[in-house]
């Protein structure tokens, strides 16, 4: 009786002694939040403050994206979208930093814009697999295929070794050498989010590697008159122009003013350049290339553990154009892809248009154009004797 009473009396004063938190928060059930935390995370509500949260950076960003489109349909000049977007937002966006310093005008916008510069560029790129398709590619030879392979390598070494010598960021280097090497702007805007490049970055290797794109497109259909063993030979010109014009509406452009042979070898040898863009990323990824060496290594333990940052975006592309080679992707289907990833990529440009400041960019001074200059020499000269050597020799 009396061990009985003592704990009868000894129990309040223990319970006073329990925290103040487990009085005011009882424990539910393990299925009870459970059910709570899903229904938070995945309910309207959640839905609606997502999109709530980035609509006004969404469609600051899909408004310049679509100006951008209009305006390469009406400008003369066949000049990518990508660039259009860019200027758009590099123009609005160091206006705006005129007046507002700190930007807190494009606050609201914010979510949405990184939103637009993370997600919708990476769908971007893997809905950009429904133009490819291996029968296309296997169509222009061994000789397409080796000269591609050769412009591709050569210009990333010759960048990263030339674009150190020059002493410019790792970032800097891997985005001008991947956009003169691969696709030019479309190459640049699926490198970025792999090397975490600086907005002014992306616009001073967007700039220098239009400048050469752009030059190329008038350049090329005169050597095509100028320079007898072109010619007299369209298989060997297409080559030469897909392998070594930087932009896809350039060969396009260039292409067509050179007559139709030229121009659909031209694009399909252009297509397989494009798709050497996913190895490259997946590769830039894995190896650390193009990134301090804390950040590749802090990548390369990430991917160690449970995937994070890996580009699956990259092997998404790579998906996209199996499935276009295999079963066919119906036309109709087809150009809603084609439609969406234009979009996509060009709302991603627009938005990190808008983060880039030109004074960081006039910074960076006269390397950039220099290291441009070379790696388009290379593909002007290099490219063409490779070309016609291969086009001589294999047929």
């Amino acid at each position: 009786m009396s061990h009985r009473l003592v704990i009868l009396l000894l129990a309040p004063v223990a319970s006073l002694r329990a925290p103040v938190a487990s009085l005011r928060q009882p424990r539910l059930p393990a299925r009870v939040v459970v059910m709570a935390e899903t229904e938070a995370e995945t309910g309207p509500a959640a839905v609606a403050g997502f999109a709530r949260d980035r609509a006004a950076g969404l469609a600051v960003t899909a408004a310049l994206g679509f100006a951008a489109e209009k305006t390469a349909t009406r400008v003369p000049i066949a000049l990518s979208p990508l660039l259009y977007a860019t200027a758009f937002g590099i123009v609005i966006g160091n206006g705006l930093r005129l007046f507002d310093p700190e930007m807190k005008a494009l606050a609201p916008a914010t979510v949405g814009m990184g939103f637009a510069k993370r997600r919708l560029l990476r769908a971007g790129i893997i809905l950009y697999g429904a133009k490819v398709t291996f029968a296309k590619m296997l169509g222009i030879g061994l000789p397409g295929l080796l000269t591609d392979l050769y412009v591709v390598s050569s210009t990333l070494l010759l960048g990263f070794g030339l674009g150190r010598l020059l002493g410019l960021s790792e970032a800097l280097v891997t985005l001008i050498s991947t956009g003169s090497a691969i696709c030019g702007c479309s190459a640049v805007a699926a490198t970025q989010p792999i090397i975490n490049a600086e907005a002014h970055e992306v616009a001073a290797a967007v700039g220098v590697v239009v400048l050469c794109g752009t030059l190329a497109m008038f350049i090329y259909p005169a050597l095509f008159k100028l320079v007898p063993a072109l010619a007299a030979n369209p298989k060997l010109m297409g080559i030469y122009t897909g392998a070594t014009v930087h932009e896809l509406a350039g060969v396009v452009a260039a292409g067509n003013a050179m007559g139709a042979d030229v121009a659909s070898t031209s694009v399909i040898t252009k297509l397989l350049r494009v798709f050497l863009l996913e190895p490259w990323i997946i590769a830039l990824y894995y190896l650390g290339i193009g990134q301090p060496k804390d950040a590749a290594a802090s990548s390369s333990s990430a991917s160690g553990k449970k995937g994070k940052g890996v580009p699956w975006f990259a092997f998404g592309f790579v998906g996209v154009a199996v499935v276009n080679s295999v079963w066919g992707i119906a036309p109709s289907l087809q150009r809603l892809f084609t439609t969406l990833s234009a979009g996509f990529l060009a709302s991603a440009m627009a938005a990190l248009g808008l983060d880039t400041d030109l004074v960081k960019v006039k910074s960076l001074g006269w390397k950039p154009i220099a290291l441009a200059l070379a790696l388009w020499a290379n593909l002007l000269g290099g490219g063409y004797l490779v070309a016609s050597t291969l086009v001589g020799a294999l047929g």
